[in-house]
């Protein structure tokens, strides 16, 4: 039976490496908790098949990792955030918080690296939510969101930076980064949340096209199991009331408690429960 720890800080800090990025779904709050676990079990590689936030990488900053995802925008902003973080702080900095701006950077496909991860990082500071969601024809369509929030903090960047130092960098599937797991590695699998059947209400399953779906949680169980019979520790993180936990069967399964954060109107933001499912 799964347990059902509210122990998880819902918003730790910690002097490790915080996340640059605002990401629906991300797991800042349960970076300082899940850390510890990880890394007692972590003698080789530290893989994460779903880049998002990082938020575990960047408070681990393992000596080696792999760091892979579907979205090559991401996976590239990481990188060029690694190679040359004071660049990118400085191309980000020339954008303004202002409607205006937002949709002319949207609409620009810039020529260098440098220039695409400021994109990237400034579209994901001034969407709305922080939300990456792409329409049928592939292309980002978030409105701009009016926060007012600060675009870019220089020390994330530069902490980010240092902590990504040991990361190799994967585009493509999650079977790329999971399939090379073995002894000694710890993978962490934080897929979008999605469920069974048509509806995808609360999920957020939209960040590539086309989008995750039921048959790729399916796809991913089989991967992440052969990993462990290979003699890794696997980690998946899922949404408790779309029937992940029934993929795996006989791991141990803790129930988290969050609050529900992106939604327009507060009184939407209606508590859930997420299960942390570990291999042993």
């Amino acid at each position: 039976m799964p347990t059902t720890a509210e122990a998880f800080p819902p918003d730790a800090l910690s002097a490790a490496a915080l996340p640059f990025l605002k990401w629906a779904g991300g797991k800042r709050w349960l970076a300082p908790s899940l850390a510890p676990l990880v890394a007692a079990r972590l003698t080789r590689t530290y893989i994460e098949p779903f880049g998002g936030g990082a938020a575990l990488l960047l408070h681990l900053a393992p000596v080696r990792a792999v760091l892979g995802d579907v979205n090559g925008e991401l996976i590239e902003t990481f990188e060029t955030v690694r190679t040359t973080p004071e660049a990118v702080v400085r191309a980000v900095w020339r954008f303004s918080n202002t409607s205006e701006c937002f949709y002319r950077v949207r609409e620009v496909a810039p020529r260098t690296a440098v220039g695409r991860a400021a994109r990237f990082i400034y579209l994901n500071r001034t969407a709305w939510g922080g939300i990456y969601r792409l329409n049928g024809e592939g292309a980002f369509n978030v409105p701009f969101g009016s926060t007012g929030r600060g675009i870019c903090r220089k020390h994330l960047i530069l902490n980010a930076a240092d902590a990504l130092a040991g990361t190799r960098f994967v585009v493509g599937d999650f079977s790329k980064t999971i399939d090379v797991a073995g002894l000694g590695d710890v993978v962490y699998a934080d897929p979008p949340y999605v469920g069974r059947g048509p509806s995808r209400e609360g999920s957020f399953a939209r960040y590539h096209f086309p989008p995750f779906t039921w048959p790729d949680q399916e796809r991913l169980a089989q991967c992440v199991h052969a990993a462990v019979d290979r003699g890794a520790t696997v980690f998946v993180t899922a949404r408790g009331d779309v029937g992940v936990e029934e993929l795996y069967p006989g791991w141990e399964a803790t129930r988290l408690i969050r609050q529900q954060r992106v939604s327009r109107r507060l009184d939407r933001r209606q508590p859930y429960t997420e299960t942390l499912l570990s291999s042993g």
